[in-house]
């Protein structure tokens, strides 16, 4: 592997192309798919953002943190931030390889970093912060020790270190706004809407918007969950004078989230 990711010992791949994590670092192999690519099949936003998610949820699920624990404790992680860097996105039937691993618990805050490679080369640079919940309450809830302590933190460089200080821009009354519906497979085993869907709804209004449809960087805020009853959100996006866009997911007055897109 390369730019800072070291090189670690695995399992043979099992059937389902995931591949067995020792010490820190957990890989995922896996075939950008038809059905997560585009008209010029590319892989789609939500289809990087699908390949993060799934690298965390297996990685996690390892030491009873992931899908797991959502049965076991009725608990669960939800996405708060995240800071993505893409510089080419794959095409379809490219093999691709995430490599990710736990950057800290703090409480009820988990830190992952994750890199996207098509061969040896990088293509994807992912910092993000989780939050722990009790999916009863809807509250946070602190990690259980005993879990945390024996889940184990990656030494290989953090991508963005400043990820709790990230701060968004509110949008003026002349962003452009396009309304998009959502479908029952939106939303997820944690009964919102899942951050993939988000991003998707994000695509689909730059491309109503005449904006670029892949952009290099996402800087991105989860603010509020969208029920299941919510048939469409808002979502908001304004240009700035430096090559970015300001924008914000809403509905019934509500603020889901907000960002920033670089293209």
């Amino acid at each position: 592997m390369s730019r800072g990711v070291k090189k670690t010992d695995v399992e043979p791949p099992s059937e389902s192309g995931v591949l067995g994590a020792l010490d820190e670092q957990f890989t995922l192999t896996s075939t950008v798919p038809y059905w997560d690519v585009d008209r010029d099949q590319v892989l789609t936003l939500a289809g990087v953002f699908k390949l993060l998610q799934e690298g965390a949820i297996k990685h996690a699920d390892l030491f009873g943190l992931g899908a797991k624990a959502m049965a076991a404790h009725g608990e669960s992680w939800v996405l708060n931030r995240v800071a993505v860097e893409i510089t080419r996105y794959p095409r379809y039937e490219e093999r691709v390889k995430l490599v990710t691993w736990s950057a800290g618990i703090r409480g009820f805050r988990g830190y992952r970093d994750l890199r996207l490679y098509c061969g040896e080369e990088l293509v994807a640079s992912a910092s993000t912060l989780w939050l722990y919940i009790n999916l009863r309450t809807k509250s946070l809830t602190r990690v259980p020790t005993e879990l945390a302590e024996r889940f184990p933190v990656g030494q290989a460089a953090v991508f963005r270190p400043d990820l709790d200080k990230i701060r968004f821009e509110s949008l003026s009354d002349a962003a452009s706004v396009t309304e998009v519906s959502l479908r029952y497979s939106d939303f997820d085993g944690n009964a919102h809407l899942n951050n993939t869907a988000y991003l998707d709804c994000l695509q689909t209004a730059l491309s109503r918007q005449a904006l670029p449809v892949r952009p290099r960087r996402i800087e991105m805020q989860f603010l509020k969950e969208v029920a299941t009853t919510t048939s469409s959100v808002q979502v908001a996006v304004e240009r700035t004078n430096d090559g970015a866009a300001n924008f914000a997911v809403r509905s019934g007055g509500e603020l889901h989230a907000q960002g920033l897109v670089t293209f």
